[in-house]
């Protein structure tokens, strides 16, 4: 007990504590950060999910790629 009054021990002790506190506080703000960007994806991927693939369907001039140059698809001429 008589070297936890030393001063030197004691200021080393609580220093040591102090940063032990602020280690943890940082990892428990990253954990949280992680948890909640991992929640984000996983709403979001279930939300695109709800999305029907024929979600362009309706829209009659529109080509079938991106890559046919934005010409219009005629769909009374048969080839």
């Amino acid at each position: 007990m008589d070297g936890l009054l030393n001063s030197e021990t004691f200021w080393l002790i609580a220093a040591n504590i102090v940063l032990g506190l602020v280690i943890l506080i940082c990892c428990v703000v990253i954990g949280w950060y992680v948890m909640r960007d991992i929640r984000h994806r996983a709403k979001q991927k279930k939300e695109e999910s709800l999305v029907p693939k024929d979600h362009l369907a309706g829209l009659k001039n529109l080509g079938i790629t991106l890559n046919d140059g934005g010409k219009k698809i005629d769909e009374t001429k048969k080839e």
